[in-house]
């Protein structure tokens, strides 16, 4: 397939330029100034499909102080593996994790024990404190990106890094479930003197879907997760033609594939272009309007072939050290392109597309955050289409001493199917995370956290309630 090659070429890219490393569905979590790798365990969507965002457990990677290499002062004695921005930095998780619910269903729960290992290390050149750039992909997405990425905004001349790592889990339920997950992840960004940025980005992910209702059953009655590999390349043009205008083009390419044939139904690939038109109206406030088309191509479920455009207008807003405003909004219309046969058919869909990312540093030891979104995405059951969710994600941190630390996140999600049969099914997914940290070091810090897990859904088989309880220890160098 020609998108294939695309995708490939992606890999290759980056894989040459010494970016490309095998890792995991990992997360950046904050150490002091120090970005630790972990294994992902924050809230689910409410289909149940998708890989665990980079949604940052303990320390937010969002805290760092700069990325900009006057900020960083970086004296002549840095070391190699050093805490004060070094070219290699090595991360390691040891994870406990127990649940009352491990395959997430209304009747017949199972409890397990899950211990996790996650080992990685990243690269960057010149050296930084922090993971420059990070794709949070999402299967379900047109695209692969659930929420639009954050500008890149460095300012040395070139920008190399990589990050690999793995995730291993160990189930205590049924050693059959064991399983290695994987990611890599690299980026390569050039800064020319006439205000023009290129760069190049690509995440591979060898990874599962969480265990739900639609998994597939075990020779022994157990339930595996869905196996899959995806890979998402990004590359951007970005023009600051004056200071008051600027202009951005993206192209992604995205691939998905399942391991099991009854998977296979979600096997695709995804083309998308974005053209973005800025106004800089201060050095702390721009307006924008973008065009976004996605071309979705399946390999099998050839049915749901279809192509999507955007039409956003919005704006970015940094007021002051305190706060920080990402909105935009507009108009989603979707055609399906295999539309003739009756027995098929689908429905096309127009409706609001949004995005809102703030966040909110009340004081130096308490932030807040919020993410908003409404989107129509690709299906994740046989027996739909497609879906539209709304979703909502509120954060707090807080810092309480030097060492001791909290954060509180609770997650709203609805997720409304376009049925293809006679029963509708629209679910409503809600999640509370409360969690504390101690630093022992500045190179090493602990975690317990509690999550509470609930799934309603007019189809009653897709009805769950889960209790979690995490414990970890992360180090970093």
């Amino acid at each position: 397939m020609g998108s294939k090659k695309v995708t490939s070429l992606f890999a290759g890219v980056v894989a040459c330029s010494g970016l490309l490393m095998l890792n995991s569905p990992v997360q950046a979590i904050q150490i002091q100034q120090l970005t630790v790798v972990g294994s992902g365990n924050g809230p689910a969507p409410a289909g149940g499909i998708g890989v665990v965002q980079d949604i940052p457990v303990g320390h937010s990677a969002g805290d760092k102080v700069s990325l900009l290499p006057e900020d960083a002062k970086m004296s002549e004695e840095d070391n190699l593996l050093g805490g004060n921005g070094g070219y290699i930095h090595i991360n390691a998780m040891v994870q406990e994790e127990y649940t009352d619910n491990l395959y997430n269903l209304e009747k017949n729960k199972t409890s397990n024990v899950l211990t996790t290992l996650s080992p990685a290390v990243w690269f960057s050149l010149p050296r930084k404190k922090d993971i420059p750039v990070t794709l949070a992909t999402n299967n379900t997405s047109p695209g692969g990106l659930a929420l639009q990425s954050k500008d890149y905004e460095g300012t040395d001349r070139f920008q190399a890094y990589a990050l690999g790592g793995a995730d291993f889990k160990l189930y205590s339920t049924d050693s059959e479930l064991n399983t290695v997950n994987g990611l890599g992840e690299g980026m390569f960004r050039y800064n020319m003197r006439g205000g023009l940025s290129l760069m190049a980005v690509d995440r591979f992910t060898r990874g599962a879907d969480r265990f739900d209702v639609g998994s597939n059953p075990g020779s022994n009655g157990s339930v595996f997760e869905s196996k899959f590999d995806s890979n998402i390349g990004v590359a951007t043009a970005d023009w600051n033609i004056t200071e008051k205008l600027r202009a951005k083009l993206d192209y992604s390419n995205f691939y998905l594939s399942y391991d099991k044939d009854l998977d296979a139904f979600k096997d695709r690939v995804d083309n998308a272009f974005d053209l973005y038109g800025y106004f800089n109206y201060s050095v702390k406030t721009a307006v924008f309007l973008e065009g976004k088309f996605v071309d979705v191509k399946y390999d099998t479920a050839t049915q749901n072939d279809n192509r999507q455009n955007f039409i956003y207008g919005g704006f970015k807003w940094d007021t002051t050290e305190k706060v920080a405003l990402f909105a935009k909004a507009g108009v989603q219309n979707k055609e399906y392109q295999n539309n003739d046969n009756v027995a098929t058919k689908r429905s096309d869909f127009t409706g609001l597309a949004a995005d809102v990312q703030a966040v909110y540093k009340m004081t130096e030891k308490t932030k807040f955050s919020l993410d908003a979104y409404r989107t129509n995405e690709e299906t994740d059951s046989t027996v739909a289409s497609d879906k539209t969710v709304l979703g909502v994600t509120l954060g707090y941190n807080q810092k309480f001493t030097d060492k001791i630390s909290g954060t509180f996140d609770a997650k709203f999600e609805d997720a409304k199917y376009s049925q293809l049969i006679s029963q509708n099914r629209d679910d409503t997914y809600f999640s509370l995370k409360p969690a504390a940290q101690y630093l022992f070091r500045e190179w090493l810090m602990g975690e317990v956290s509690y999550q509470f897990e609930k799934r309603d859904s007019t189809d009653n088989l897709f009805d769950y309630q889960t209790n979690t309880v995490f414990a970890n220890i992360k180090f970093a160098l």
